[in-house]
């Protein structure tokens, strides 16, 4: 049954979602309740429909935490920060496999279509201990459309030509299910830099994504689930180059054994990710090719000793290669196998986590990461979640490799970070305090060179109120604290208060929704070190549902409603107000 809009994306809060679903296969790689809902986020197909959203930023705006900065529209290169931490601290996973570039250390989430994910799973802060290197913010796993056994047509029209059309089928045979999609979606875009030609910065992709499960036997599954997406995008750059080509490709296979005492999971995985980039005088045939391969093998094992007690184990491996790249590195791949332990204690008033992890990685050596987490349940219905981890960034191959530029003595950064939340329930609602402090140490610099510390606090009060069957209501304040504390200068593009207000209807077949944020003023920096103040900003979005019947459904998303000017980053202007239509029929 298709959820309320509260339960939706442009109005889904960590809160209330958690009370109906905590289930996640990210917390520890296979799925079970998280140990702190507090740190979870999570949309269905449902939600995501209900949204409207074009892309993951427009998902994950209005949530609790997370902040963008953008160099334009759509396809255009983003970076989302978790509480303060950025893109490269945070791992993205298609279906569970490592998705990125290797090159760069960075996902270009913003490329993926939503209207291939089925569900979003998303656990804020460091889970070091069960997936190495890089997550130090967060992990966030997209998982593709996998529904009930139907047949679906998608369309989208909106502002600067944008065009969008999907089509995907289901089916069930016997034990064995089936699933294929494909995809169209382009826009002429707009003029994205300031200061520079009046041109037009669009972009066009096609995707499919498709996948054969088989149930063998009520404990035992296995799948294959392949995703692809290809394109190109404008762009403007002061650097040469004005046009990319994109291709990122995604399989993965696992097998699966579940039983009253233990669940078991092998999974392997080949991610592929391309760019060329070309124009201003480059051709697409002299581009330079930039090429990232990952593989991995993960073996993961959830053992219940009885119902208080269970033991995580799991082991993995992971290589990334760049030999395709036309960039003449002098490493052309880095491996890493890594193990970890991990202990849980679920007991009446208290849930307790605990693990460590090992990596032994052919470039940086050795690295250890823990992990403990703790939830106090009191009596009265509150709730106190504490954790502590240690976690780390390895070195990108440009960082470390690219001619002229990289520097194979870095050393990995390293983080301790802290996290508590508080939870108190109220009559139809609920208020959640967390608060998250972040050291790191050895950061690596854009030079590249390791150079010291940095801090970044933060602080999210979030008050979520059901005032009727039809009105409900989420409240966000953010503070946050993100300070270089070697050049005693604030960290770029992160805004120090945020304040977040959602506002939704829903009656008989009408859902409607009204989203404002205010971002107080931010910083960016040169090349040179200079700082370069970006003023502060608001915006409104308005979306709404209907239902037409049980096959068609219809959809209207206005994006910066105000059709306010602001930026995110220095020089590139963001959207102006961008209307959209969308239409889904299901049969």
């Amino acid at each position: 049954m298709k959820k309320l809009l509260i339960l939706s994306v442009a109005l889904a809060t960590p809160a209330f979602a958690q009370q109906l679903d905590t289930q996640t296969t990210i917390a520890s790689r296979v799925a079970e309740n998280a140990i702190n809902p507090a740190q979870v986020v999570l949309f269905d197909r449902a939600d995501i429909e209900a949204s409207n959203a074009q892309t993951l930023t427009d998902l994950l705006a209005t949530q609790a935490g997370f902040q963008f900065s953008k160099t334009g529209g759509v396809a255009q290169a983003s970076n989302l920060y978790i509480n303060g931490l950025d893109s490269k601290q945070i791992v993205f996973l298609i279906n569970g496999q490592r998705i990125g570039s290797a090159t760069a250390g960075t996902t270009e989430f913003q490329l993926i279509p939503l209207e291939q994910i089925e569900r979003v799973e998303i656990i804020k802060g460091s889970r070091a201990s069960i997936y190495g290197a890089d997550a130090q913010g967060g992990v966030i796993n997209l998982i593709t459309r996998q529904d009930v056994p139907s047949t679906t047509i998608n369309t989208t029209i909106g502002t600067d030509e944008t065009r969008q059309i999907g089509v995907r089928s289901a089916a069930k045979l016997g034990d064995t299910s089936v699933y294929i999609s494909a995809l169209h979606n382009a826009a002429r875009g707009y003029d994205i830099k300031e200061n520079s030609d009046t041109d037009a910065d669009g972009y066009e992709r096609n995707g499919v994504t498709a996948g054969v499960s088989h149930q063998f036997t009520d404990a035992q599954s296995a799948g294959l689930d392949l995703q692809a997406n290809k394109g190109n995008y404008q762009y403007d750059s002061s650097f040469g180059g004005d046009e990319a080509d994109f291709d990122n490709r995604v399989i993965s296979a696992f097998y699966q054994l579940q039983t009253t005492r233990a669940d078991v999971r092998l999974q392997a995985g080949k991610s592929l990710d391309k760019s060329w980039n070309f124009g201003q005088g480059i051709s697409r045939s002299s581009a330079d090719l930039f090429s990232t391969e990952q593989d991995s093998l993960d073996l993961t094992g959830l053992i219940r000793i009885n119902p208080k007690h269970a033991v995580l184990i799991g082991a993995d491996y992971r290589k990334s290669d760049v030999s395709a790249s036309d960039t003449a590195y002098d490493e052309t791949s880095i491996s890493t196998q890594g193990g970890y332990l991990g202990y849980r204690f679920h007991g009446e008033n208290i849930v307790l986590e605990t693990g460590s992890r090992y990596d032994d990685d052919e470039q940086y050596g050795d690295f250890w990461s823990f992990n403990t987490n703790a939830v106090l349940n009191f009596s009265n219905g509150d709730s106190l979640a504490l954790g502590q981890a240690t976690a780390f960034r390895a070195p990108t191959f440009n960082e470390l490799y690219y001619p002229s530029y990289g520097n194979p003595d870095l050393s990995v950064e390293r983080s301790r970070i802290w996290n508590i939340d508080y939870t108190l329930p109220l009559v139809d609602g609920s208020l959640l305090i967390s608060g998250q402090r972040a050291l790191f140490t050895n950061q690596i610099d854009s030079t590249p060179k390791n150079i010291g510390h940095s801090e970044i606090n933060s602080l999210t009060i979030t008050w979520e109120q059901h005032w009727s069957r039809a009105f409900s209501s989420r409240l966000i304040q953010e503070w946050l604290d993100a300070q270089d504390l070697d050049n005693d200068r604030r960290l770029a593009r992160r805004a120090p208060r945020v304040s977040k207000a959602i506002v939704s209807y829903q009656a008989n077949r009408w859902d409607a929704n009204i989203e404002g944020s205010y971002h107080q003023r931010s910083v960016e920096y040169t090349w040179m070190g200079d700082s370069i103040p970006l003023a502060s900003y608001s915006v409104f979005n308005v979306n709404t549902n209907y239902q037409v019947n049980s096959q068609l459904s219809l959809g209207l998303r206005i994006e910066n409603l105000l059709n306010h000017d602001y930026s995110t980053a220095n020089g590139y202007i963001a959207e102006g107000r961008y209307a959209q239509l969308s239409g889904r029929f299901q049969f």
